[in-house]
């Protein structure tokens, strides 16, 4: 609390950025870890609870802590974009470590990941190893077996959280997150950085601990497309649109893109093949197809990862179509908030 304070006036130095919707069970965790790990610095810090209109005890527990907590206003506004730009545009900080409510800080990290900050002028944030600690579905698994934030290496986006320069973020559009994306917004945050010439880095130290969903495959896939998440694939498509990283947003996405194209072959061979009656052109696409799926079904040596992956790439597929066409606003536009009085509010 005394370095939170030391730095109210002239801004701190570190910014922890917390996104929440409805964590009651794991924000006293979350805020604790986050303490811990702060206090190995000597520098100042702000913790900044940004709250998507919980309607748990979120916002209740997070408020006993020294900590600033802020709430959007608008149910229209939430997402995980808007929650980590709803912390940031409340920020202060010269370097902003951007977290889930369900996530825990692991100590050890901060002071390697600020070295690597200074050493490197060109570097725009440092994340660490990602540690799940629960594995219930596809996408858990996924990101587990395919080691996506276990390995220290370059980076295009920093999964999982990360330590970023703010005056990258400031150089590069000057929001951390597009407000309109439900999802995807590390991603896009490191395509807009990785246009501006900024680079990303994972270091071999465990960073945070995720608490992730308890909800198996298919339960998870029903919550993405009625809150609407699922849909940020066409929304960053489509905000990507006309951008430097127009073209990295569809190579991230070309598995799905792939299979509208695929579709849109068939059925093109499907009405040729009315008006013409030749049939073997709708019969010769298919059978290309299904080789190919027989082939990537090889080179995995699973049928059924396969078939599950097919199975998603037609989900996000859908979701791209659906999303191209949902309302969006600049990003750059403030997000309607209102700061709570607690214990970290001045």
């Amino acid at each position: 609390m005394a370095q939170a304070a030391a730095g109210a006036t002239a801004g701190p130095s570190i910014s922890f950025v917390i996104k929440t919707l409805n964590e009651e069970a794991k924000i006293a965790r979350c805020l604790e870890s986050v303490l811990e790990a702060a206090a190995e610095l000597a520098q100042s810090f702000e913790i900044i609870v940004a709250d998507s209109l919980s309607t748990d005890r979120t916002v209740e527990i997070a408020r006993r802590y020294p900590v600033i907590v802020v709430q959007m206003q608008h149910l229209r506004d939430r997402g995980c974009g808007a929650g980590v730009q709803l912390g940031y545009q409340h920020s202060r900080g010269e370097r902003v470590f951007l977290l889930d409510g369900d996530m825990e800080l692991c100590t050890g990290f901060l002071p390697q990941a600020m070295v690597r900050l200074d050493e490197n002028p060109r570097l725009a944030g440092v994340a660490g190893v990602l540690v799940d600690t629960t594995i219930r579905n596809t996408f858990d698994r996924y990101r587990v077996v395919n080691a996506v934030s276990s390995q220290a290496r370059r980076e295009k986006s920093l999964g999982g959280g990360g330590l970023y320069r703010r005056e990258a973020i400031a150089a590069c559009g000057g929001y951390a997150a597009d407000r309109n994306l439900k999802g995807w917004e590390e991603a896009e945050l490191g395509m807009r950085l990785a246009a501006g010439g900024w680079e990303l880095e994972r270091i071999g130290v465990p960073s945070v601990r995720h608490t992730g969903h308890s909800a198996g495959t298919v339960a998870v896939l029903r919550s993405l497309w009625r809150s609407r998440r699922a849909m940020a694939s066409g929304v960053l498509l489509r905000q990507a649109f006309r951008h430097p990283w127009w073209r990295a947003a569809l190579q991230m996405m070309i598995q799905p893109v792939l299979v509208l194209a695929m579709w849109v072959v068939l059925l093109a061979c499907l009405a040729g093949a009315l008006a013409t009656g030749a049939w073997w052109l709708p019969a010769a696409a298919l059978a290309v197809v299904l080789l190919a799926l027989a082939a990537f079904a090889l080179r995995k040596r699973s049928l059924a990862h396969a078939a599950t992956s097919f199975a998603l790439w037609h989900f996000h597929a859908a979701s791209i179509v659906v999303g191209l066409f949902e309302p969006v606003v600049p990003p750059t536009r403030p997000i309607d908030s209102v700061r709570l009085p607690g214990a970290g509010a001045a």
